[in-house]
């Protein structure tokens, strides 16, 4: 007697749907013609039920939907025993005492074989079903076996397709998420500021994750506000910035008080976890991702996702949200710690540039402008002070690097170099042999280049006596209204921070009433595409075409022509104008 198996021995779920099947219909015709039975099913069963993708005689009723509980299912008892079930009669088999008797089928006799998948499991039946009482013999028995047969095979066929297409589509998936990995550590290398790295993982996310809207929030440095950073991918200046209070009733907030992240389907399940979103939230919105930004163990902030469709988060791979939010979490952290280096930088270096003297026959006028990249806070300054001979001490200088570092040596050096021109006013030749040793004797060992010069009044004259030492510098321009503009180009010493023992040089120019003596940091005038030579030319043309111009409009003038792109280094301007001498 076969033993009968409980239901939760049948498989969980059918491999095919509920509908007719053209493969298995013709097989289950197959064997109703050759057994000349009322009605033969190819069946699947699982605890939800019995689906037929094949039958040859199934009444009108079950035949559109194809289904039918298990209530009624002498298929199943095949499945739970894993052989075959042979009925001449059902009111006598004891096994189906507790049975579905006839049941909507009208089932009298009964002959099933297991169906097997391609991994050797029984999920069906093929079953003959006669409504009067049948000896089954050996030959009916055999093709019925036969048709099982090939139904099992046409199963495990298919199965091993599914199982290629399902390894396909995970390569495939796997390969994409390789792609969109390999984007996202490319991406962020740049991302210097909040603002770049809210555009980069918008654009990161938009191609990478096909959403529609991204968006990071800032936690701010007490814990208790978010500043809401927005921006667009194809937008490079569209930045809109937004503060709102962490304990507000929204997902963001809620994510940034419980480090937890939030899937949503649609706008629908957002404002149904968050009602206070009904007034703000159009209902019929596609799926958001909130996540939050850890770094560490210190929460920055919150990156918000969203779709313009729903999305199934259950079967979406979250992974790659996580990994995304993972980079922008660094991204920030580091973007956070340039701004603060960055501030400590330009405040210690705006410090050095101090008000400028303004002695009774000159005029001078300086123009700083920063470097447009975040992370670039340049040693470039300028300096000039009155001297004991009552002379008037110039000084610019550029000290190599572009961090908090360059700017600290760029004080010292400064600081150092305009007490050794005022404690021994001699010649700036003498003022930068000292600053050379200086810098080597008590241990700065800053590299830069520096240009100082002293304004005498010209004994011959109403002028004065421009004298100058250059250490590697860019030459000075002499504008001279009526003649135009000229680079006073003069043999060049080393650069400071290379042989203090060096021999340095000076040289001068009379300068006459009207006349502006221009100085400058390489920052004006390096380019990639052209030669130092071509570029001071061109600044010389630039400045001779603003002759007569005050020397404050100069300098900012000449800034705004010549730099026409965000400069990649400090640029300084200090211009020094002869007036006229003041008569009693």
């Amino acid at each position: 007697m076969t033993v009968l198996h409980p239901d939760e021995a049948l498989p969980t779920s059918w491999m095919l749907p509920a509908r007719p099947d053209a493969a298995f219909d013709r097989l289950a015709q197959i064997a109703q013609r050759h057994l000349g039975v009322p009605l033969v099913l190819v069946a699947l069963v699982s605890r939800s039920g019995q689906i037929y993708p094949g039958a040859a005689g199934l009444p009108a009723e079950l035949d559109a939907d194809r289904f039918s509980p298990l209530t009624d299912s002498f298929c199943r008892h095949v499945v739970a025993s894993r052989s075959m079930l042979v009925i001449e009669e059902v009111r006598r088999a004891e096994l189906l005492a507790d049975g579905p008797a006839n049941g909507t089928l009208g089932i009298v006799a009964y002959a099933g074989f297991p169906l097997v998948d391609e991994t050797g499991t029984v999920v069906g039946a093929l079953a003959a079903v006669d409504h009067e009482p049948r000896v089954w013999d050996e030959r009916e028995l055999a093709l019925l076996r036969d048709i099982a047969d090939s139904c099992s095979s046409e199963l495990r066929l298919r199965g091993e397709r599914e199982q290629v297409r399902q390894a396909h589509s995970r390569a495939t998936r796997a390969a994409r998420q390789a792609g969109v990995l390999l984007l996202m550590s490319d991406a962020f290398h740049d991302a210097l500021t909040i603002e770049d790295v809210a555009r980069t993982v918008a654009g990161v996310a938009e191609s990478g994750l096909g959403t529609s809207r991204t968006w990071i929030s800032i936690v701010d440095h007490s814990g208790r506000s978010l500043t809401h950073v927005r921006t667009t991918p194809d937008a490079d200046a569209d930045v809109d910035r937004e503060r709102v209070r962490i304990d507000e009733d929204t997902p963001t907030c809620h994510v940034a008080r419980t480090r937890e992240s939030l899937f949503f389907a649609d706008h629908a399940e957002m404002i149904a976890a968050f009602p206070a979103l009904r007034a703000t939230a159009p209902p019929d919105g596609g799926a958001v991702a909130v996540l939050p930004l850890v770094a560490g163990h210190r929460l920055d902030g919150v990156l918000t996702l969203a779709w313009d469709a729903p999305r199934d988060f259950a079967t979406d791979n979250r992974a790659l949200k996580n990994a995304l939010a993972a980079y922008t979490a660094q991204a920030l952290e580091r973007a956070q710690l340039f701004a603060e280096r960055r501030d400590v930088a330009r405040t210690l270096q705006e410090a050095m540039l101090t008000a400028l003297p303004q002695p009774p026959q000159l005029r001078l006028v300086a123009h700083y402008l920063p470097a447009g990249r975040a992370d670039a806070v340049g040693g470039d300054w300028y300096d000039a002070i009155v001297l004991p001979d009552d002379a008037v001490a110039v000084m610019v200088g550029d000290v190599t690097g572009h961090d908090m570092d360059a700017a600290a040596r760029m004080g010292q050096l400064r600081s150092s170099l305009r007490t050794l021109a005022w404690d021994r006013p001699d010649q700036p030749s003498a003022w930068l042999q000292r600053l050379d040793r200086t810098n080597e004797d008590i241990g700065l060992r800053s590299v830069a280049t520096v240009l100082a010069g002293r304004c005498d009044v010209d004994p011959a004259g109403d002028g004065q006596l421009f004298t100058w030492s250059s250490a590697g510098h860019p030459a000075p321009i002499l504008i001279r209204p009526g003649e135009g503009a000229r680079v006073l180009d003069r043999p060049n010493d080393l650069i400071i921070g290379i042989a203090p023992d060096t021999e340095r040089h000076d040289h001068s120019q009379a300068l006459q009433v009207g006349d502006v003596v221009l100085l400058y940091t390489d920052g004006l005038v390096e380019r990639r595409d052209e030669s130092l030579v071509v570029s001071v030319a061109t600044l010389a043309e630039a400045a001779g075409a603003l002759q007569g111009a005050p020397p404050d409009e100069l300098v900012t003038t000449l800034a705004r022509r010549v730099v026409t792109d965000v400069p990649g280094d400090d640029v300084v301007l200090l211009a020094i104008q002869v007036l006229a001498p003041a008569r009693t």
